[in-house]
């Protein structure tokens, strides 16, 4: 199976053909994915390097949370999107303007204010899961429109954290 994953605007091309191989822009790599209690946390092992990855679906993209950094990543049938271009649908843009907790825990800190310019990549807030401090990163540039949190409030999975306008 053929898809197209989009991440920051850059779009791979990712086939799974065979058990235990995933070939990302026609680089065949060695993986492991297998899920830790049930819950959306992962071991994933690439090329004998290994990641914890914690995974969200969020209507047509994946939260994906790796060493602290977060990527919103939308994935597609390969097939799907060469069907839609036939017909002249454009492949929809996402709003990624809402900043939601990739999983439940504590706000350490707050790095930003209202009105403040962000950058992509930019810290917005420290949340600790897990006895682990995680920086959750905005992946936009924009503006800080609001921030829905504090300093020593718990969070919920994907409770509003901030919200960024482009």
């Amino acid at each position: 199976m053929e898809y197209i994953a989009t991440v920051d605007g850059r779009d791979y091309t990712i086939a799974i053909d065979r058990a235990g191989e995933a070939t990302v822009d026609d680089v065949v790599h060695a993986v492991d994915l297998r899920a830790i209690g049930g819950t959306q946390l992962y071991s994933l092992i690439v090329d004998h390097r290994s990641f914890e990855v914690f995974v969200e679906r969020r209507a047509a993209v994946y939260d994906v949370m790796i060493r602290g950094d977060l990527f919103v990543i939308d994935v597609e049938e390969a097939r799907l999107r060469q069907l839609k271009a036939m017909g002249g649908q454009a492949h929809p843009d996402h709003d990624a303007s809402a900043i939601a907790a990739p999983m439940p825990g504590l706000v350490v800190k707050v790095l930003v204010e209202p009105g403040q310019a962000v950058d992509a990549g930019q810290g917005i807030v420290i949340l600790e899961a897990m006895k682990m401090e995680n920086e959750i990163r905005c992946p936009t540039r924009g503006v800080v429109r609001s921030l829905n949190v504090t300093a020593g409030q718990t969070v919920n999975l994907g409770d509003l954290l901030a919200t960024i306008e482009s």
